[in-house]
């Protein structure tokens, strides 16, 4: 199944399926034109969309679902605007309740429904997944990071500590380990977070390559382990960003983990096979 988190929607000639021909995939939409309940001043690297296209006489006329991703801030001549690009469309039949929007950039608040089945999806017994997997998608970036550490304990990560939020300003959200696999992480929803980022990801590294790290009154010998920097996002895959002192730091979609609670329910994995997934995320 596919989450959801936007709905853009929009009368205007080439969008969306033709926006490649003149625009190279890149449209934008105004301030007014972007609905309550998204933060326009931390949106994520990119989002799952499902876009709509309406006729001239603003009836339903086609929809896809894609991806809408590169957010930034757009000038466009004194009507500030924010600017994307979209990839990825597929086009679908669009549900029922969604054919009525409005035009313009809307949240998906329908509790973060999974609209459109995916070939290749294996059953994923979802009565058995917290409700909480849901909201991550749509969720502000206090809770999205909160709500990163509570998937990691639920993958069986029992070493694990959380920074406090109150505390964490310039330093990591939490650090792991399992079995010899060290991993300080970050979870965001800022685009463009290499940059913004690239100095408390130095920072990460350099915590990492102590011999030993303690948190209150646990201490953890981390000398011959595995060490990695996880930048938690929303993103789609897994993506190896440098590797420095045989440090990786990778960016890991919090759906990719999700993927790993279900292989860990439909599945008999021990700790060994666990830290082989984790290690080797793909």
């Amino acid at each position: 199944m596919l989450n959801i988190q936007y709905i853009m929607v929009t009368h205007w000639v080439r969008h969306w399926d033709n926006l490649q021909n003149r625009w190279g995939n890149s449209t934008l939409f105004t301030l007014p034109m972007i609905k309550d309940g998204i933060n326009k001043t931390s949106l994520p690297s990119e989002a799952m969309t499902l876009f709509i296209k309406l006729t001239v006489d603003k009836r339903f006329e086609k929809s896809w679902i894609g991806k809408s991703k590169h957010f930034r801030i757009d000038p466009n001549n004194g009507k500030e605007a924010i600017r994307f690009e979209i990839s990825d469309l597929e086009e679908v039949q669009c549900p029922d309740k969604f054919k009525k929007y409005s035009e313009g950039w809307h949240l998906n608040n329908q509790s973060a429904e999974l609209l459109f089945p995916i070939a290749n999806t294996p059953n994923k017994a979802s009565h058995l997944e917290p409700s909480f997997f849901k909201e991550m998608a749509i969720c502000d970036a206090f809770t999205f990071e909160l709500y990163c550490f509570h998937l990691l304990r639920l993958l069986g990560i029992h070493d694990i500590h959380k920074i406090p939020q109150d505390d964490n300003r310039g330093k990591a959200d939490g650090f792991f380990n399992f079995h010899s696999l060290s991993v300080m992480y970050d979870a965001t929803l800022e685009t463009n977070y290499q940059k913004k980022k690239e100095t408390q990801i130095e920072n990460y590294i350099n915590q990492l390559k102590k011999e030993e790290l303690t948190f209150g009154a646990i201490s953890y010998g981390i000398k011959e382990n595995q060490k990695q920097v996880w930048i938690i996002t929303r993103g789609s895959k897994v993506d190896l960003l440098k590797t420095k002192d045989s440090i990786k730091v990778k960016e890991i979609p919090f759906s990719k983990l999700i993927e790993v609670y279900h292989k860990r329910l439909n599945e008999e994995i021990n700790g060994d096979e666990l830290w082989n997934i984790l290690k080797d995320l793909t």
